[in-house]
């Protein structure tokens, strides 16, 4: 039996290694770089919602008046949907529970997207789903441009005009992580 020499296979080995620390670098640093410049787009995405937020005025199909910087209450939820949306209308439950959970400590405000008919579809689905928030319509979509809102359903949350929490898709509100985040945020006002 003929030993073969370990330094044959060195060079082989060595070149291995450095790849390999090479490319797990490289994926950490791909990374991080991407987090942070998703970090870089959020701060200016809230920085867009919040300057949208102080000079929003709107009237509901209630007929009330509303500017968004003078609500008394902590927590603003801006909820934009429409009522051909399908995602929308599957979390209205959710967010009926949410709007009676937290009565008097959050305003819920929907806006909706529709185009035809907007004052009569925001009726008929109040009705329907038994709606505990008012909603103002949009049916120009001048308000969901000033928040960015390309598709629906949306949800933006404030705190004394500052963003909480965003999402861009179907969203339970009595998630328990939402409750939580809702309710520490009512503890630090």
């Amino acid at each position: 039996m003929v030993k073969r020499p370990m330094k044959k296979y060195i060079p082989v080995l060595l070149f291995i290694m450095a790849f390999s620390g090479f490319l797990s670098t490289q994926i950490l640093w791909d990374t991080f770089h991407l987090n942070a410049e998703q970090v870089d787009q959020d701060k200016q995405k809230h920085s867009v919602y919040e300057a949208a937020f102080q000079g929003l005025k709107l009237t509901t199909t209630n007929n009330t008046s509303i500017e968004l910087k003078n609500v008394k209450e902590p927590i603003v939820l801006l909820n934009f949907w429409a009522s051909w949306c399908v995602p929308c209308l599957k979390e209205f439950p959710s967010l009926v529970k949410f709007q009676e959970k937290f009565k008097g400590q959050v305003k819920v405000i929907g806006l909706n997207g529709d185009e035809e008919n907007p004052l009569e579809v925001v009726k008929k689905t109040e009705g329907k789903y038994k709606l505990n928030f008012e909603s103002a319509t949009d049916a120009d979509s001048r308000i969901a441009n000033q928040f960015l809102v390309a598709t629906y359903p949306v949800s933006i949350v404030f705190q004394k005009g500052k963003v909480i929490f965003v999402s861009k898709k179907i969203h339970n509100f009595m998630d328990e992580n939402f409750i939580s985040t809702i309710e520490s945020a009512l503890k630090a006002d």
